[in-house]
């Protein structure tokens, strides 16, 4: 008998039969391979630009809006806080401003020689006398007021609920602790010192008559 024709193709080549099988590669191992890192660009310095740093007399006179005549001090040094963005620092003669100085910030486009003004005004050096940092409300009220608006929220009695926070704060009563063997000693020396009291005679007018 002869055999019968079949479609599927004879495998010939020993080394592909002998191949082995290719590992399967898992969706989230594929996805993290495709995510490549990509590093934010290290952003440098600003250069400090030399046409506004040599306009203090700008930077002066724009101070001039908020300031009076002598309370702009001496100039204490620039900032540069961007390209082309540079801030000027003046001590600040001000009664009650000791250690703040005035500030003014110019700016110029590229390529340009005129001078803007952006910002003035009056900020707190390093040796500024400034207000404490802000403390909230919850932090600041104390337990009885707490205690009193709570009631008044609820619709009960804010006395009530005063008395009730004051008796739940007393120290409960206390026995008398018994004192250390030298005190018990020192106050019976002090009972036997003061010897027996001397009993009043009870009935003086009954003596007299028997004389």
């Amino acid at each position: 008998m002869t055999p019968e024709p079949t479609d599927t193709p004879l495998n010939t080549d020993p080394e592909q039969s002998e191949a082995a099988p290719e590992a399967e590669t898992s969706p989230v191992d594929a996805a993290q391979s495709e995510v490549t890192q990509v590093k934010a660009p290290r952003r440098r310095a600003p250069k400090l630009d030399a046409l506004l740093a040599e306009a203090t007399e700008a930077a002066r006179e724009a101070l001039a809006e908020l300031a009076e005549d002598g309370q702009i001090g001496e100039h204490r040094g620039t900032t540069a806080d961007d390209d082309r963005l540079v801030t000027h620092r003046f001590a600040a003669e001000l009664a009650g401003y000791r250690g703040w100085e005035w500030f003014a910030t110019l700016a110029r486009a590229p390529r340009s020689r005129q001078i803007t003004v952006c910002e003035i005004g009056l900020l707190p050096g390093a040796e500024a006398i400034v207000a404490p940092d802000w403390v909230p409300w919850s932090d600041r009220v104390s337990a009885e007021e707490k205690a009193r608006l709570d009631a008044i929220a609820a619709g009960e009695d804010p006395e009530k609920a005063l008395q009730q926070l004051q008796a739940a704060e007393e120290p409960e009563d206390q026995s008398e602790e018994p004192g250390t063997p030298a005190e018990d000693e020192a106050a019976a020396e002090d009972d036997d010192s003061q010897g027996p009291t001397a009993q009043e005679p009870s009935d003086q007018s009954s003596s007299a008559s028997q004389d």
